[in-house]
């Protein structure tokens, strides 16, 4: 299981490494990373239990695929713009790719479970640290780095 901040980071690389630049595409790609997780505060809506949902429908390959390729459809995480031309199956294959990734991450093995420090969203403090630095640091060495990026 990934924390939030990983899931961000990640889709955030992602999308960068396929071409996005904006920092609202940026934006929009740290949320569809997490989108998956949306089961959460539906599980609060619907049921006294937040976790009733979690882990169903929204964590199967087949919702990352339609969910991120809409959002990609949508032009919420285009290459450059929302405005302007756009190759729509790039945005729906990125869209997809990056709301995918979240299933990947959830489903990659993690850590020992430590229980140091107060427990937030049912992972202790130490487990959220641990998690987004080494996500960061994954992020941190796909992220595209060279003459065409310091612009």
């Amino acid at each position: 299981m990934s924390a939030p901040i990983g899931h961000a980071v990640m889709g955030m690389a992602i999308a960068r490494r396929s071409g996005v630049r904006s920092p609202l595409g940026l934006a929009a790609a740290a949320v569809a990373g997490n989108l998956p997780d949306f089961d959460i505060p539906l599980g609060m809506l619907l049921s006294r239990d937040p976790w009733k949902f979690h882990r169903k429908a929204s964590h199967t390959f087949g919702f990352a695929l339609t969910a991120g390729a809409l959002a990609g459809l949508g032009g919420v995480v285009a290459a450059e713009s929302v405005a302007g031309e756009r190759d729509l199956v790039a945005d729906a294959m990125r869209g997809a790719v990056i709301v995918g990734s979240h299933v990947v991450l959830d489903r990659l093995p993690y850590f020992p479970e430590t229980n140091i420090g107060p427990s937030i969203f049912g992972l202790s403090l130490a487990n959220w640290v641990i998690d987004s630095a080494q996500w960061a640091l994954i992020a941190w060495l796909i992220w595209p780095r060279g003459q065409a990026d310091r612009g």
